[in-house]
């Protein structure tokens, strides 16, 4: 029988001991994966928050502890279009596309943060890709409408804003139990109905989407916008501004709707005409 020397089984211990005791002194070799994964639930716990500048702080130490892991890297880029920094939320993105090029959800990412730029065109091209993916990604195909439109692609963004709807009634068709479960898909739904100028319809999408979660930021932005937009048309449709975008040889109308601080205004300026006019007729 083959039997290993002793002088040979100490020399290996001895080198096996060795190495555990560099690898204990080096500080974060042995445990950063798991230093990155704590970082990354304080940085989450702090976006449900709204800390975005404490989640930013998290997140910058998972990327450093573990700069190989996309989803950190997509999560870091959140956390600087949350603070404002979208230079710095398109590089994080990248990192996270570099490191996986299917990671749709970080493509969708780094469509909002070049919109934010005003690269409306690279952000179709990066809403696209997303698209490649996962074809039925409502938020990136509602993003899309929104910056085509920004080019002046009134046809395609309509069109965009359509087939959101479409893919939202699908799913609450197929997936009924789902979708009574996603705010999202209520948003989406309420946000393209909107672009539509179909604001009663958006508001009915809205309060689906805040009967799941009341404290879905983007269903009460929007529900508040409609509310607006369908307030001004009932009082003064003339209030409600359209604005002409070119597509090439044509001109579509797109309905926007002033902010809630005009109905106010609106409202005190005719109140203020009648209580003039009042007075006027006065002896």
């Amino acid at each position: 029988m083959d039997r290993t020397s002793p002088a040979v089984s100490t020399r290996f211990l001895l080198a096996l001991l060795v190495v555990s005791a560099v690898v204990l002194m080096v500080p974060g070799i042995a445990d950063t994966p798991s230093d990155a994964s704590e970082h990354l639930l304080k940085g989450d716990d702090f976006m449900l928050r709204k800390l975005y500048h404490e989640a930013l702080a998290e997140y910058e130490a998972a990327v450093a502890g573990d700069p190989y892991n996309s989803i950190a890297w997509n999560k870091l880029g959140t956390a600087h279009m949350n603070t404002g920094r979208y230079k710095d939320a398109e590089l994080a993105f990248e990192k996270a596309i570099a490191l996986d090029p299917y990671y749709s959800k970080a493509w969708t990412n780094m469509g909002d943060s070049r919109a934010a730029l005003g690269d409306h065109r690279e952000a179709i091209e990066a809403y696209d890709r997303a698209l490649g993916i996962n074809q039925r990604d409502m938020y990136a195909l509602l993003r899309k409408g929104m910056s085509l439109q920004e080019t002046g692609d009134s046809a395609g963004a309509m069109a965009a804003y359509q087939e959101v709807i479409r893919f939202a009634d699908l799913e609450v068709r197929k997936h009924p139990n789902y979708a009574s479960f996603d705010a999202e898909i209520w948003t989406n739904k309420g946000d393209a109905l909107s672009r539509l100028g179909r604001y009663e319809e958006a508001v009915d999408a809205y309060d689906a989407a805040l009967e799941i979660n009341p404290k879905f930021g983007r269903a009460e932005s929007g529900k508040i916008k409609a509310l607006d937009a369908i307030l001004l048309s009932r009082s003064n449709p003339d209030l409600v501004a359209t604005v002409p975008v070119k597509n090439n040889s044509e001109t579509s109308p797109t309905i926007v709707p002033v902010p809630g601080y005009a109905v106010i205004c609106a409202l005190l300026g005719a109140g203020a005409l009648a209580v003039t006019g009042r007075l006027r007729q006065k002896p």
